[in-house]
């Protein structure tokens, strides 16, 4: 599971067509990835961030999220003006 810090507008700074509400890592794998699509605007404004915080939510014994790799700090950078 994860959870985006609220930072963002959703609507006005990104996407929520098609954003998904859980992303799963399959068995054996690593890592996934899914897509945050930003909103292009002509509003002037100073960069963005948002967070991306990661949570074991199954029954699996021994599974953890490590600290330190729980949390994705992610910058949207300002292209308007």
């Amino acid at each position: 599971m994860y959870s985006l810090a609220p930072l963002l507008t959703a609507g006005v700074d990104f996407s929520t067509d098609g954003f998904p509400k859980q992303v799963t890592i399959p068995a054996g794998q690593t890592s996934v990835q899914f897509e945050v699509r930003v909103i292009n605007d002509l509003i002037v404004e100073r960069d963005e961030q948002f967070q991306v915080s990661f949570t074991y939510s199954g029954g699996q014994p021994g599974v953890v999220v490590r600290p330190g790799f729980d949390e994705a700090n992610i910058t949207i950078e300002n292209d308007d003006g």
